[in-house]
């Protein structure tokens, strides 16, 4: 059975947990990456990169590396529904923020806000007595101006190449989306900041009032839904004047029916996919045992995790248990590539012939991001300008805010 809830002891979010993806840090302590208005810390022209081992020697493929055997099994035509799990390893490239690095992490800089605990900010009963805190934290986390990184373009490669079953994803951060992949596609197994709803009268909430005032502002957003007023009958109504919080899990709320109802999916399976994982947070990890007994898995990743652990940094067997586990030398179907999400995949789509097909999917994928950033900037500057117009002549300070809002809203910004 699966708990509908995750782990109360850690954030029922990959992006909570710490990351296997920068050099010379432990569990506990992440570097950021490239700032998030930067165009990306990947230039999308750049070319596969030999890998180094350890002693500063390039690494020789041989026909039975990981990378290769997965590329093999795509090509043949053998996995024609490949699924992915994926985590926080593939949105650092990207920009996102951590939350756990010692000095610069998100949750040491909430110790000024005087927390009980770091993870508190996530936990739903502290979000209902102080919500202050996760909207300060909303400010660094939205998903702003970010570009996906190679390893979520290749999502979309593979939904052209007709060969995806679906992404089951722990990130908030959309960044599958943006990359191209349609909605349909994805689970987000931990939700998202993609809609926002009242904790009292379930009503969604606005995404530019959540953007103008939680996000910008990082104040506490409340509902402005009529209701019907407490202790009063007929058709009086008041403002709901509820919290209102992104559709992220918090500690004490459920996973959503989505995640259950697709799990079925799973059994599907002839490919499975694990990226940038730790595969710590329930009932997530567990995914990777969901998938047909037969079926072949590839974690691409900076440390073995989960039942990878058994396998060496070269993908193989460790030799203490290639007599007991495999003793006629039968190819086992786990894998193991070790090393940074995009690398992984840049030399996979190497392996398959899809490199240029890979760097003019990216390549479209930015412009038409940049483009889309572009127009929504002068938008934002033309309503800003009519809101001032508007403050200019309406004195009352919440009469200017209703209109601004629905300036903005009829703006469809």
């Amino acid at each position: 059975m699966y708990d509908r809830t995750g782990d109360t002891k850690q954030p029922t979010n990959e992006a909570h947990e710490p990351r296997n993806d920068d050099e010379g840090l432990s569990d506990e302590g992440i570097s950021g990456g490239s700032s998030p208005h930067s165009s990306s810390s990947h230039d999308i022209t750049t070319k596969l990169q030999p890998r180094m081992n350890t002693e500063g020697k390039v690494e020789e493929h041989t026909p039975k590396s990981a990378l290769e055997k997965v590329s093999n099994l795509i090509r043949s035509g053998q996995a024609k529904n490949i699924i992915l799990l994926l985590g926080a390893g593939i949105s650092t490239s990207a920009g996102i923020p951590d939350f756990r690095s010692p000095k610069t992490g998100l949750y040491h800089n909430l110790q000024k806000l005087n927390l009980p605990f770091p993870e508190a900010v996530f936990e739903l009963g502290f979000f209902r007595k102080r919500p202050e805190p996760f909207w300060e934290l909303a400010k660094e986390i939205y998903p702003g101006k970010f570009h996906p990184t190679p390893t979520h373009y290749f999502l979309t490669l593979l939904h052209q190449h007709k060969v995806l079953k679906r992404v089951f994803t722990q990130n908030i951060d959309t960044l599958e989306t943006l990359a191209g992949l349609p909605e349909e596609m994805i689970v987000e197994a931990h939700g998202s900041f993609a809609r926002s709803h009242c904790l009292d009268c379930r009503a969604e909430v606005d995404r530019e009032k959540i953007l103008r005032a939680g996000v910008r502002r990082g104040e506490v957003v409340r509902c402005d839904n009529l209701v019907q007023s407490k202790g009063k009958k007929g058709k009086d109504k008041g403002v709901c004047g509820g919290l209102v919080k992104p559709d992220i899990v918090f500690f004490g709320e459920n996973l959503p029916d989505r995640f259950f109802n697709l799990l079925p999916e799973l059994k599907q399976c002839d490919l499975l996919l694990i990226i940038g994982t730790s595969l710590q947070v329930q009932p997530f990890a567990s995914l990777v045992d969901r998938a047909p007994s037969d079926c072949p898995r590839l974690l691409i990743n900076r440390e073995p995790v989960g039942p990878f652990e058994r396998l060496s940094a070269s993908g193989a067997l460790t030799d203490s248990l290639k007599k007991i586990l495999s003793p006629k030398g039968k190819d086992q179907r786990d894998m193991y590539w070790q090393g940074d999400a995009d690398q992984g995949i840049y030399e996979l789509v190497e392996h398959l012939g899809w490199s240029e097909e890979f760097e003019e999917v990216m390549r479209n994928g930015k412009k038409d991001l940049e483009r889309r950033y572009k127009d929504a900037e002068k938008l934002e500057g033309k309503v800003d300008q009519d809101v001032r117009a508007v403050k200019e002549i309406v004195d009352d300070r919440d009469e200017a805010e209703e209109l601004e809002e629905a300036i903005r809203r009829q703006l469809k910004l």
